[in-house]
Parts: structure tokens; sequence; C-alpha cells
């Protein structure tokens, strides 16, 4: 039987690339989005599901739907995320909140509730997607550097819950990749920040693919609870 993808947050700068890529595989790929659905071609197999991963509600509707869909749920990709850039004093409750309600607390609900039938499968991989910002900082990322920061402790306890059923957990700590947030950076920053990258480089989607690809295969299961830091060599 083929394993499936469920890809959380698949329709934003990082998502619709991996969906790309994962719609080259023999994966049965369910693109999960909340409010702008993604611009996939679906085969044979493929699901759209859509929640607010915020809510635990619509995490348990959505993962009930896609256990009666499939019978199981093999991988999760933890990738929604939202960065509202605002220096630590100057920044708003609801925006605090908001950051880590869809960062933190969403990457804890799926999980919470794809736990439970990776278990009974005695088979599962679960990866989050955290930042280098959480390792290192950045001006005005308190917020989501906290939120990612939060993301690789969760990483480690899971990690240990879950080693004896099969499971892996583990994080990848990405760097400044050439989608997504840094689309929201200035120009004269952005140089700063390649300038800065022992690669002098901003990553490539394909390297995060090729590194999940690793992660998910049966050769992987002895990899677990870590952080792998995918960041062209800004953090070590």
């Amino acid at each position: 039987m083929k394993k499936n993808v469920l890809i959380i947050g698949s329709s934003g700068g990082i998502g619709s690339e991996l969906a790309k890529y994962f719609l080259e595989t023999d994966y049965q790929i369910i693109f999960h989005y909340f409010s702008h659905k993604p611009k996939v071609q679906l085969r044979e197999g493929d699901r759209l599901v859509s929640a607010n991963v915020t809510i635990e509600s619509e995490v348990e509707s959505m993962i009930a739907e896609i256990k009666a869909a499939y019978g199981k749920i093999d991988i999760v990709i933890n990738n929604a995320g939202v960065s509202i850039s605002e220096i630590s004093w100057k920044t708003n409750l609801s925006n605090w909140e908001k950051t880590l309600a869809i960062n933190l607390t969403g990457p804890f609900l799926v999980s919470k509730h794809v736990a439970p039938i990776m278990r009974a499968n005695k088979w599962g991989r679960i990866i989050f997607i955290s930042s280098i910002v959480a390792q290192s900082g950045f001006i005005g990322t308190a917020a989501y550097g906290a939120s990612k920061a939060g993301l690789l402790g969760l990483n480690k306890s899971l990690a240990k819950e879950l080693a004896a059923s099969g499971i892996t957990v583990n994080a990848i700590a990405l760097g400044y990749f050439n989608v997504g947030m840094i689309a929201d950076v200035p120009a004269e920053m952005k140089q700063n920040i390649i300038d800065s990258i022992p690669k002098k480089s901003l990553g490539d989607t394909i390297q995060l693919f090729e590194t999940i690809k690793y992660i998910i295969s049966e050769n992987s299961d002895y990899l677990t609870g870590q952080t792998i830091n995918l960041n062209g060599g800004l953090y070590m």
C-alpha cells in the first residue's frame, strides 16, 4: 500500500514548493490549507483538506476525515507558519498570540491527533519546519523566534514519547531560502543576509525536499529527536 503525506500549510511559499516536488513521487499527497487553496493538479489518491490548525475541533475533524479516507496517516510535515515583524517592546499582544497559535499550537494539535493513528500502525514520520531564527535570533522576530524555538522542544519530547511505537519525530531549522518569508525582506537587507551566509547564497527548496526524502524513508528509523540545520553554514 502506498504511503501518504499530509503537508500542513501546502499553499505558502515553502509548502507549495514541497507540494510540487511530492507530486513527482509515488506518495499519496494530502494538501492542507486554510484561507488559500493550493493551486495543484490532484492525482488519483490525492486529497485537499482544510482546517484552522489553531482550533482543536477543526484539526480533529480534519484528521478524522483523512483516516476515514485512507485508513492511516503515515507522514506529517508541519509547515504552516506566519511571521509578523515587530520590535519586542512594540509587539502587539494579539500578534504575539496569533504567531504562537499558528506556529506552535497548530503543530502540537496536528501531532496530538495523528499520533494515535501512527501508534496503531506502528509506523510514522513527523517533521516540524523550524527556523534558524529560533537558534540565533533576528531583530524584529521575538514572537516568530519564540514559536519556532518552542517547536524544537516539542520535537524532543514527542520523539521520546513515540520512538517505541516506530515513529520518528524530527525538526528542520531552515536558514534563508529563495521562497517564503524572504520575499518580505527589503533588497538591501536581503543582500546583507546573503553576504553573511558562508555559502553566499540562499537555500533552494530542492535541498529541503531531498532532506525530507531521507527523513521519511525506511532507512531513517534511527534518526529521531534531532534538529537538522539546513542553512548554508550560517549557524553551526
